[in-house]
C-alpha cells in the first residue's frame, strides 16, 4: 500500500511540473531546459516551454547536484523520454542547441544523460566557444562534469587561422587541449603538418606531434619522429630524427629548431647538410637557406664528396651560392682521394670555387703539412685539389725522407695523390744530412726535385747552381768534401743517396779532405737545417712553428751568416738556356 501511495505522489509531480512548464510558456512554442528535469518514469512526454520558465521548474528539484554547473538546454524542436526504451538517457531532437561552461554546442538530435551530467550528439555538430574557436563533426560525446569532449568522423577544429583536422578528436575543455591518435593535419597560414598522433593546445596556439610527422613549406618539407610547432611564430622544434628536403638539398637532424618563415634553423647534435656533392657536419649549425648561407660551430667538417677533400675546423661559415668556405680556430684540410691521408693546418682556410668541379683551399698563418711521404711547414699555401698542385710561400721547408727543402717559394705538383715533382723557386736549398753537422747540399736560382716510389729521383738546380757534398769510405767514414759550381747541375739519387752528378758549362769547384775543412766550410750562407719545424703526424700540424734553425749549434748559426761567395773564383756566367740546351757539355762528377 506504501508503494503504491509513492508511485501515485511521483507521477502527480511529474503532472504538476508539466502543468507549470505548459502555464508558463504556452504550447507549441520552442523549449529550453536546465539539468536535472524528472518526466514521469512511466510515461512518454513531449514538451514545449521557454528557458526561463523550464530553468525555473529545474531549480524546484532538490536531487539536482551542485558541486559541477550543469548543461543548459538553449533549443529543441522535440523531446521524449521513454524509461522501457532507454531508462538513461532523454531524446532530443530537431536543432538541439546546449550550453556549458562558455561553450555552446549545436546538433541535429541528442541523447541527455541527466545523472552523468553528459550527452551524446549527432548529425552536424558544432561546438563554439569564444569568438575565435569553432569545432565541427559528425558525433560528438561531451561530459560536463570532466569537460571533456570526444568528437568523432569529420572532425574540424578552427581557431582563429588554425584548422585541425582529424577523424577522431579529444578535447579536454578544462586545459583547453585536443588530441588525435589516428592520423591528423593542422593547417596555418603558412604550413601543413600532419602525423599520426598530434596535441593542439588553444591557449599557447601550439602543437605537438608524433610517429610520421609531415611539415609542408611550399620551399620545403620537413620528415620528423617528434616535432613541436608554434603556430604563432611558426617556429618548429625538432625532437627525434629529422629529415628537411628542398631542391637546394637535405638536413638531416635530431634537435634544434626550424624557423618556416624566416627559412632559418638552428640545429644541434651532429646535424647534417647535404647539398650537390658538398656535405657538412658540426655540433651546432645555423642555416639561412633564403641566403643559402651556414655556420657550423665545434668539430666542423665540409666535405666534397667528388674531391674526397674535407675542410675542418671548430668554425666554418659556407656559402652554398658561391660555394665559398672559410674555416678558423683549428683550421685543417683532409685530403683522402688514395690510400695516404695529406693533412694541412692553417690559423684561417678558405675554400674557392672555380667551377663545378675545381676547387681552390687557402691557407695563412702557420701552416703545417704533413703525409706520411710528405711534411712541409710555411706561412701560406694554396691548394688546387683537380690539378693536385700545392703552393707554398713564405718561408716553406718541406721534407721528403731525409731530405729537406727550402725557399722563397715551393709547389708541389701530385700524381694520383702522389708526390711527382717538387718546383723550388728562388733561394732553392735542398739539404741531406749525412752525420752530425755535415749536410750534402744543393742551391741554386731555382730547383726541381723528382720523386719516385716517394724518394727522391733527381735534382734539376738552374741559375748559379752550387752543390756540397760528402764521400764516405767502405766503413762508412767521411773522407771529403767536393764542392762544385756551375750554370746548372743535375744529381742522380738510389736509395736516398747521391749516385751520380752532372755539371753543365763552366764548372769550377774543390776538393777539401775532411780534417783541413774549418766551421764556415761546411754550410751555405743562408743555410739551415729545420728538423724541430718539422711535423712528425697528423696530431703534429696544429704546433706552432718556432723560429726556422733554433735548434742549430753556435757554430753552424754562425757559418749560415752570409759572407759572400765560399770560392775564390768569381760565378759563373749564366747560360740562360733551358735544360734542354744541347749546346751544352755536361761535366760528370
Amino acid at each position: 500500500m506504501a508503494q503504491d501511495t509513492r508511485s501515485i505522489l511521483r507521477s502527480l509531480m511529474g503532472v504538476i511540473l508539466l502543468l507549470a512548464g505548459l502555464i508558463a510558456t504556452g504550447a507549441g512554442r520552442p523549449i529550453a531546459k536546465e539539468y536535472p528535469f524528472m518526466p514521469n518514469e512511466q510515461d512518454s512526454v513531449r514538451q514545449t516551454g521557454s528557458r526561463d520558465s523550464l530553468r525555473q521548474v529545474a531549480g524546484q528539484d532538490s536531487t539536482a547536484p551542485s558541486s559541477k554547473e550543469r548543461i543548459f538546454i538553449e533549443h529543441v524542436d522535440l523531446w521524449t523520454y521513454d524509461q522501457a526504451i532507454n531508462p538513461d538517457a532523454q531524446v532530443l531532437k530537431g536543432n538541439v542547441v546546449f550550453s556549458h561552461k562558455d561553450a555552446t554546442m549545436y546538433c541535429d538530435s541528442a541523447l541527455l544523460y541527466e545523472k552523468a551530467n553528459r550527452f551524446e550528439a549527432y548529425g552536424e555538430v558544432r561546438i563554439e566557444q569564444g569568438d575565435s574557436l569553432d569545432i565541427y563533426c559528425n558525433y560528438l560525446d561531451y561530459d560536463g562534469a570532466t569537460l571533456l569532449a570526444r568528437l568523432r568522423y569529420l572532425v574540424r577544429m578552427e581557431h582563429g587561422q588554425n584548422t585541425l583536422y582529424t577523424d577522431s578528436l579529444d578535447y579536454d575543455r578544462s586545459i583547453g587541449v585536443g588530441y588525435y591518435a589516428d592520423h591528423g593535419t593542422i593547417v596555418d597560414s603558412l604550413n601543413i603538418l600532419s602525423s599520426v598522433y598530434g596535441e593542439y593546445d588553444t591557449t599557447t596556439k601550439t602543437a605537438t606531434f608524433n610517429d610520421d610527422v609531415e611539415l609542408e613549406n611550399e620551399n620545403f618539407t620537413l620528415y620528423s619522429d617528434t616535432l613541436f610547432y608554434d603556430t604563432n611564430t611558426h617556429i618548429a622544434t625538432i625532437l627525434g630524427p629529422t629529415r628537411i628536403v628542398s631542391d637546394s638539398g637535405v638536413i638531416t637532424a635530431t634537435r634544434g629548431t626550424y624557423d618556416t618563415e624566416r627559412d632559418i634553423a638552428n640545429l644541434l647534435d651532429r646535424a647534417e647538410i647535404t647539398s650537390s656533392t658538398r656535405w657538412m657536419t658540426g655540433d651546432s649549425l645555423q642555416y639561412d637557406r633564403a641566403k643559402q648561407f651556414a655556420e657550423l660551430y665545434g668539430n666542423v667538417i665540409l666535405r666534397d664528396t667528388a674531391q674526397k677533400v674535407d675542410l675542418r675546423g671548430n668554425y666554418i661559415e659556407y656559402n652554398e651560392a658561391t660555394g665559398h668556405g672559410l674555416a678558423k680556430d683549428s683550421a685543417y684540410i683532409m685530403e683522402y682521394s688514395e690510400t695516404d691521408t695529406l693533412w694541412a693546418h692553417a690559423h684561417q682556410l678558405e675554400l674557392v670555387k672555380v667551377d663545378s668541379v675545381n676547387n681552390v683551399y687557402k691557407g695563412n698563418g702557420n701552416v703545417r703539412l704533413y703525409r706520411r711521404d710528405l711534411q712541409a711547414v710555411a706561412d701560406s699555401l694554396i691548394y688546387l685539389s683537380s690539378d693536385s698542385l700545392l703552393n707554398l710561400v713564405g718561408q716553406p721547408y718541406v721534407w721528403s725522407g731525409s731530405s729537406q727543402v727550402t725557399g722563397d717559394s715551393i709547389t708541389l705538383y701530385f700524381v694520383d695523390s702522389t708526390l711527382h715533382h717538387a718546383h723550388i723557386r728562388q733561394n732553392a736549398y735542398l739539404a741531406d744530412q749525412v752525420k752530425e753537422e755535415y749536410f750534402d747540399q744543393l742551391r741554386g736560382r731555382e730547383v726541381l726535385a723528382y720523386f719516385s716510389d716517394n724518394k727522391m729521383d733527381s735534382l734539376w738546380a738552374k741559375g748559379n747552381a752550387e752543390s756540397i757534398y760528402y764521400n764516405l769510405n767502405t766503413d762508412s767514414l767521411i773522407t771529403e768534401q767536393i764542392r762544385s759550381q756551375s750554370s746548372a747541375i743535375l744529381m742522380q739519387f738510389e736509395e736516398e743517396q747521391i749516385e751520380r752528378i752532372l755539371l753543365l758549362d763552366k764548372t769550377v769547384g774543390t776538393i777539401t779532405p775532411v780534417p783541413l775543412l774549418t766551421q764556415d766550410l761546411l754550410i751555405y750562407p743562408n743555410f739551415i737545417w729545420f728538423p724541430e719545424g718539422r711535423p712528425m703526424g697528423s696530431w703534429d700540424i696544429f704546433r706552432t712553428t718556432p723560429p726556422p734553425g733554433s735548434s742549430m749549434s753556435d757554430a753552424l748559426k754562425e757559418a749560415s751568416k752570409p759572407k759572400g761567395s765560399l770560392l775564390s773564383d768569381p760565378e759563373p756566367e749564366e747560360d740562360g738556356g733551358s735544360e734542354e740546351n744541347d749546346e751544352t757539355e755536361p761535366t760528370e762528377t
